[in-house]
């Protein structure tokens, strides 16, 4: 018999960590796999350890959910690992899966996870498209210093090439050549302005 803990999180961006810690000190003899994706559906790692599960072992998850996204895909293999006597734990759910009430109650909890992830993905969409409806843009702003909107000006002002004065102030090219542009334009609307008479000079 041997025991597995199985951990996953969607983005790269997040860690295992916190999931493998709080395993790890009711199970510490297990083996962690640990899994990073991108909200892609396949779970190599998931599906390389199921296979070679035998009966006796147990899996080790944090939440159902970790195992698929959807409720079919997770009571599918939930039976496979019945059928095969390998027992599965949960610590959110904290249900015991090889009887007929724990199965029932698995279901529903699979699938109230489902719909809440459903939720959150409509919510998210009609925020987004509510901020498009007002113009906004999305994402988030860039912050370039005015001291390097600056010596990028004065680079080219200096004889050097767009392209050589965007290397030196880590922006780019296109947004040196707006800067320059800007600048040119300021100073010709402050000549317009001020206009320069000869004849006071004289």
């Amino acid at each position: 018999m041997a025991e597995y803990i199985y951990t996953r999180v969607s983005t790269d961006g997040q860690s295992t960590e916190p999931q493998i810690r709080k395993l790890a000190e009711l199970h510490p003899d297990a083996r962690v796999i640990s899994e990073v994706a991108s909200g892609a559906k396949k779970r190599p790692m998931l599906q390389a350890l199921v296979e070679q599960l035998t009966s006796g072992d147990i899996l080790i998850v944090a939440a159902l959910d970790r195992l698929g996204r959807r409720t079919s895909e997770i009571l599918r293999l939930i039976e496979d690992l019945e059928q095969r006597g390998v027992v599965l734990k949960s610590l959110r759910e904290g249900v015991d899966y090889s009887t007929l009430t724990g199965r029932l109650v698995t279901q529903i909890l699979v699938s109230i996870a489902e719909m809440e992830r459903n939720l959150i993905s409509e919510r998210t969409k009609a925020g987004l498209e509510a901020v498009r409806k007002k113009g906004r843009r999305l994402g988030r702003p860039s912050y370039i210093p005015e001291e390097v909107k600056k010596a990028a000006v004065d680079l080219v002002a200096a004889g050097l090439s767009k392209t050589e004065a965007a290397r030196r102030t880590g922006v780019s090219r296109q947004y040196v050549s707006s800067l320059v542009r800007m600048n040119r334009q300021g100073v010709e609307r402050m000549v317009h302005n001020f206009p320069l008479d000869l004849n006071a000079l004289v």
